[in-house]
């Protein structure tokens, strides 16, 4: 008896020094975002669930606007930026950033509408709020009129800013819809308004992704691949049980089980399912850009390079 017991507590032995020797491997990684959001939940999962922890991963996220995280990404201060748009500028301003992996293809909005608007028919004359004229909300509020059917001049576009002014707007009938993002759709769905289509299910904008800087493309590709198996697997679970997912999303956001679960419902079409991008998916956004900065011969395909993407799903066995 003595042997098999010495065996098994060398064992064991052996497994926690295993583990401890991962544990101190493991690669610390920082990446950007800049506020609590459905659009970059597959990192939040990929946390949560240990896919990051099982390819010895460190993730450190760290919350900051726009603008910053540019900067931080071309100067090496953080590994990677989860929000697209700030990887595409830096990219249009020659400073080497690039989307290596989308974590949504879609925008997670809908069109919430006063409770007396029953169909897209009775948005014909009515006003929609926007937070400022031409910006990525206002382009996808028109297309997804459009989808409808809607032409310009059969409805009003109103400025009004940001969503608590947004939302007032509506509160008071000076608009009688707006798009939001979520939870703030199906939050104002309880209060009795309408969603009228879901905009994943419309247009490809994708807001969400896996930004880096070319030096670290050549230099530290490994450290990449290991991110985007992680991530993969993350997206891979959000596509085919997402209801795995559900207090994951309820601790985070401090929703109830019944808004997690439409928001979850909502997103789903959203999510990436296998994080590759396409000149295609970025034109909304890299179209913005190019009329605020005025260089319109700029192609978007400088701004992205998924050659380690599908590797990673080589790897995976994808």
């Amino acid at each position: 008896m003595i042997i098999p017991i010495l065996l098994a507590t060398m064992l064991t032995f052996a497994l926690g020094q295993s583990d401890l020797a991962r544990a101190a491997e493991a690669r610390k990684v920082t990446l950007s975002y800049s506020a609590i959001s459905l659009t970059w939940f597959p990192v939040k999962v990929a946390i949560d669930r240990g896919f990051f922890r099982g390819e010895g991963i460190e993730p450190q996220l760290i919350q900051m606007n726009g603008n910053v995280a540019t900067v931080a990404l071309a100067n090496g201060h953080v590994d990677f930026s989860l929000n697209i748009s700030p990887v595409l500028n830096g990219a249009m301003q020659g400073l080497g950033t690039k989307v290596v992996a989308a974590l949504n293809s879609r925008p997670f909005f809908s069109l919430v509408v006063r409770p007396e608007i029953a169909s897209a028919a009775d948005l014909k004359g009515k006003v929609l709020a926007v937070s400022s004229f031409g910006n990525t909300q206002a382009i996808l509020t028109e297309k997804h009129l459009q989808h409808f059917g809607l032409k310009k001049g059969e409805y009003q576009l109103l400025a009004m800013g940001a969503g608590p002014a947004r939302i007032a707007a509506m509160e008071r009938n000076i608009a009688q819809g707006s798009l939001m993002p979520l939870p703030t759709n199906v939050q104002m769905e309880n209060r009795g308004y309408r969603l009228l289509g879901n905009t994943a299910e419309i247009v490809a904008h994708p807001i969400a992704g896996l930004g880096v800087h070319e030096d670290k493309l050549k230099k530290d590709p490994e450290m990449i691949k290991r991110v985007l198996r992680a991530t993969l697997r993350s997206l891979q679970l959000l596509q085919t049980n997402s209801k795995d997912t559900v207090k994951i999303l309820m601790d985070w956001t401090k929703a109830n089980e019944n808004d997690a679960l439409r928001s979850l419902d909502l997103a789903k079409p959203g999510f990436s399912k296998n994080g590759l991008l396409t000149d295609e998916d970025l034109s909304i956004e890299w179209g913005f850009i190019q009329q605020q900065t005025k260089k319109i011969q700029v192609p978007v395909s400088i701004a992205h390079d998924m050659t380690l993407l599908r590797e990673a799903q080589r790897e995976l066995g994808w």
